[in-house]
């Protein structure tokens, strides 16, 4: 295989356009399914509710994977102005992180004095503790600090794909195992520095190593992976299927044959997982492919403006949809009638919060000054244009070549 380290301008990844939205608002699903179990009243209820919730968790993995992808693809063989990058950086990803790691702390606790609340918005935004969500974007910023290291990384291994992928899943599945078995459910979280290192497992960027190096990889040899999972999409289909079923029984068994908690049978960081995750991967994968591959006259896939829109606002929709779900869960989910089934609720609380989310995102993207908020950067271009939205609906479709040198920049951050 030859790595793509060339110097000329690369296409654009009409696939991320798609994965983007679809990790968002399955990250959204994660956050309802685990806000919702209080519905289910019985035992095979709550324990089917907590077998989807597993069987969706793992956005995380696949928001590394995609991050490094478009990061490595962007910036690999070209030269690297750490200054430039780090600078855009804090404009598109930090300052909204801290901005909205400030509202959440307003929000989640109780009214302090200034400096009080000074002081503890501060920790939160070192440690990603003002809302769980918002650790998925102190893991990318971590990336950002390292992204030359990784890539000089990627430099050294890019001649053993392979070979540094298995070392790779083999360091995952051993971590995992690890910290699963000593640290989850053993007593080592209980002692010393153990217990800050069990508090922050979540949001350190070793942690998820292997999804970093796969997504690394991947963006090197995307032709050659393009060509592989659309060449094999019934096995990577049937592998999928017997993975998730792999997961269950493997949950079933945690549950009541184990007698494990649900809180250790549904835990994310367990060396099942890095089995499962991949599966999850290729098949997105796949799917995104196939969807790039359907491409209408102007060479754009079906449907490209209306995800290209959803891609656009994923970010803002991980940054206020636990704003919407809190108020949602607090008011609006006990007035839902007992006599609807719980699936249907759980589904309508997705909806309204999915939905809800990604709306209020594409219009602080599209409003000057606001839309640095959810990371983008919109203009009034004239005195008479009063309507951003007016404005990208009458706008025609930029060229696929144009579309990669205005937004080739951002890395395509999730």
């Amino acid at each position: 295989m030859i790595a793509q380290n060339d110097q000329q301008a690369r296409p654009y990844i009409y696939e991320l356009d798609l994965l983007r939205p679809v990790t968002a608002v399955t990250v959204v699903a994660v956050h309802v399914l685990s806000g919702t179990t209080m519905l289910n009243h019985t035992q095979a209820g709550l324990q089917v509710q907590n077998g989807i919730f597993i069987s969706v968790s793992v956005t995380r993995d696949v928001f590394m994977f995609i991050t490094a992808l478009a990061l490595t693809y962007v910036y690999f063989g070209r030269p690297f102005s750490g200054k430039r990058f780090w600078a855009k950086r804090s404009i598109g990803i930090l300052v909204p992180y801290c901005i909205w790691s400030i509202a959440y702390t307003w929000v989640n606790t109780a009214q302090h004095s200034p400096a009080a609340f000074a002081k503890l918005a501060l920790l939160n935004i070192l440690t990603g503790n003002a809302s769980y969500q918002l650790y998925y974007i102190l893991l990318t910023l971590q990336l950002y600090l390292v992204l030359p290291l990784f890539l000089l990384l990627l430099k050294h291994i890019k001649q053993h794909p392979w070979r540094a992928l298995g070392i790779s899943f083999a360091l995952q599945v051993l971590l995992m195992y690890v910290d699963y078995r000593y640290l989850q459910q053993g007593t080592l979280a209980s002692s010393g520095v153990w217990q800050v290192v069990a508090a922050y497992q979540d949001r350190f960027l070793l942690t998820y190593q292997f999804y970093f190096i796969l997504g690394g990889l991947a963006a090197l040899y995307l032709k050659q992976a393009r060509a592989f999972v659309l060449s094999h999409g019934k096995w990577i289909v049937s592998g999928f299927v017997l993975a998730l079923a792999a997961v269950w029984v493997h949950f079933l068994l945690q549950v009541d044959v184990s007698h494990e908690s649900l809180g250790y049978a549904t835990s994310v960081l367990q060396p099942m997982m890095t089995f499962y995750s991949p599966t999850v991967i290729v098949l997105l994968g796949f799917l995104a492919c196939r969807w790039a591959s359907w491409t209408d006259r102007q060479g754009h896939p079906k449907e490209y403006r209306f995800w290209r829109l959803l891609s656009d606002a994923s970010f803002g929709i991980y940054l206020v949809h636990v704003f919407i779900l809190t108020a949602l869960l607090q008011r609006v989910v006990p007035l839902m009638p007992e006599a609807w089934p719980v699936a249907l609720r759980v589904f309508l609380t997705w909806f309204l919060t999915a939905g809800g989310a990604a709306g209020i995102s594409i219009l602080l993207m599209k409003t000057p000054v606001l839309s640095h908020l959810v990371g983008r950067s919109a203009h009034w271009h004239s005195s008479g244009d009063a309507n951003a939205l007016h404005e990208w609906f009458s706008n025609p479709f930029h060229h696929p070549r144009k579309v990669e040198q205005e937004r080739s920049g951002d890395a395509q951050h999730v």
